[in-house]
């Protein structure tokens, strides 16, 4: 005959089993020198890659203006930067070649009329203290020269490479006007989403 449980024994496994159940495991930190794809030391000339970057090196004004990677994405940079880094808010190579008043000479791409003006949020004062309302706008300034936050131009602008890589790309680009794949609206679209 199967024996009762008795309410002690009965309460001591409930208790045991939330006990058992509520353990957390200790925490897993990862150290980040461990992050990435690759177990190697990139700073080190002993590391050697299957292949390295074949970075373009196509002198300026010979290269192919590349398709923008999304919808007013930066544009990528088509030809080599070989002696253009680092790039220094005073001593910068991209400028000889893409300001306003150079282009004609150079045939380079004219930096973005966006680049000379200031786009902040339209901040409320109030008591002293600035805050940015929820229904915010941005806020864009005319400048006269480039806007210093746009010096350092590899932050968006980038030099490309042919590489193989053993990661499949499941990015599809879509664009909602064709001139897109070429031009940029970011102006006029800046305050798309903002409500």
């Amino acid at each position: 005959m199967i024996s009762k449980i008795k309410p002690m024994k009965y309460l001591a496994l409930i208790t045991l089993f939330f006990v058992v159940a509520c353990q957390q495991p200790k925490e897993t930190k990862i150290d980040e020198d461990k992050l990435g794809f690759i177990d190697a030391d990139l700073d080190s000339d002993e590391t050697n890659f299957k292949m390295k970057a074949d970075f373009n090196v196509n002198k300026p004004a010979a290269g192919n203006t590349i398709e923008r990677a999304f919808e007013n994405a930066p544009p990528m940079i088509p030809h080599t930067t070989t002696g253009f880094f680092p790039i220094k808010m005073d001593n910068n190579i991209c400028l000889s070649c893409h300001m306003p008043d150079k282009v004609k000479e150079s045939g380079a791409r004219e930096i973005s009329k966006t680049h000379f003006q200031s786009w902040r949020p339209d901040l409320k004062e109030e008591g002293g203290k600035y805050s940015n309302p929820d229904n915010s706008k941005v806020f864009v300034k005319k400048m006269d020269e480039l806007n210093n936050a746009y010096f350092h131009c590899s932050q968006c602008h980038v030099p490309q490479a042919n590489v193989t890589i053993n990661i499949e790309n499941l990015f599809t680009r879509e664009f909602r006007e064709t001139f897109g794949i070429k031009e940029s609206d970011l102006k006029e679209k800046v305050n798309e989403g903002i409500n």
